[in-house]
């Protein structure tokens, strides 16, 4: 399930899953190059909810991906994006839990990184103006993936 927002309740998992991700290291270029462009990521609360904004003038947009198991739920993954021009939408950061990532024990159980570049398209298409969708991840340059 995809959210905007996460009850606060769900703080200090967010905090390790967007800080401490095992795998950071792997896109480290992609996230200094964002953090450089559009400023650091942060976590916010807002009365009962938490979000994900990036510092100065920029008005980021996050989606939360959060799995259910039975009363239990929790966020995996996270993807921050920001309309920097009329035509483009950027993704800055995007992040899963380990365990989705490849090569984790549920890689393959839903594409969950895939899933979420996929939401961020549909907000795409259904914008007026967006022609496509930017990836500051994509390995050593950003790449265009069209709405």
């Amino acid at each position: 399930m995809f959210v905007s927002s996460l009850p606060a309740e769900y703080y200090h998992q967010l905090e390790v899953l967007l800080f401490f991700n095992g795998r950071q290291h792997r896109v480290r270029k992609g996230i200094e190059t964002a953090i450089n462009r559009y400023g650091a990521p942060e976590i916010v609360s807002e009365g009962k909810t938490v979000r994900v904004q990036v510092g100065g003038e920029t008005h980021a947009q996050c989606l939360f991906a959060v799995e259910r198991e039975g009363k239990d739920s929790r966020p995996v993954g996270v993807i921050l994006y920001v309309r920097d021009s009329f035509e483009r939408i950027t993704v800055l950061h995007l992040v899963v839990a380990e365990a989705y990532a490849v090569g984790g024990p549920r890689a393959g159980y839903n594409n969950l990184a895939l899933r979420l570049v996929q939401a961020v398209k549909r907000v795409a298409r259904r914008t007026t103006g967006i022609r496509h969708v930017e990836l500051l991840y994509s390995q050593d340059r950003p790449r265009a993936a069209f709405a």
